[in-house]
């Protein structure tokens, strides 16, 4: 019985050891004091594979639970060697702008990425929104897909992309 109850411990902890962290920030007296009639999402960056897939996925979850329509927007920026690799999100000024040009309140800024050693595979979903009047950060989450096994790449970052959504949604409510 306490062996077994050891080998349970053990596997807890060893799971637990393996668990990416979640960052959730959000400034809800910010958001709550916005009127949002319109959000500008751009295509997400990162992993070329996941860009395309994953601005749709979040868009299609995010607007069945937020009153406020949604612009899906293209790229903000040509690819290049440092988005490929992973680099940082598009300058934020110039994501503000092509918000404004279409009268958003909000910008959301997104970016997707995998990791895979062989021996663990994870996706990861980033997003920030963003107050397109004044530039001020609403909120910012860092997902990991959440799933114990995944089946590909792929599977983890759309799994990532719904939790963001699912965040990003309840943070505008």
């Amino acid at each position: 019985m306490r062996t077994g109850l050891m080998l349970v411990l053990l596997l807890l902890a060893g799971l637990a050891g393996c668990a990416n962290p979640s960052v959730v920030n959000v400034n809800s007296s910010a958001i709550q004091a916005l009127t949002v009639n319109k959000i500008y999402v751009p295509r997400f960056e990162g992993n070329p594979e996941f860009v395309e897939e994953s601005t749709d996925m979040f868009i299609a979850e995010l607007e069945p639970h937020i009153s406020a329509s949604v612009v899906q927007a293209s790229a903000l920026r040509t690819e290049s060697t440092d988005i490929v690799a992973g680099g940082n999100l598009a300058p934020t000024d110039l994501a503000i702008a092509k918000a404004k040009a279409v009268g958003a309140q909000v910008l959301i800024m997104g970016k997707v990425t995998s990791y895979n050693s062989g021996a663990t595979l994870n996706g990861f979903s980033t997003v920030r929104v963003i107050d397109v009047n004044t530039g001020k950060l609403l909120a910012s989450f860092h997902r990991p897909s959440g799933l114990l096994i995944a089946n590909s790449a792929h599977q983890a970052v759309m799994a990532a992309v719904k939790r963001a959504a699912e965040d990003v949604a309840g943070a505008l409510k």
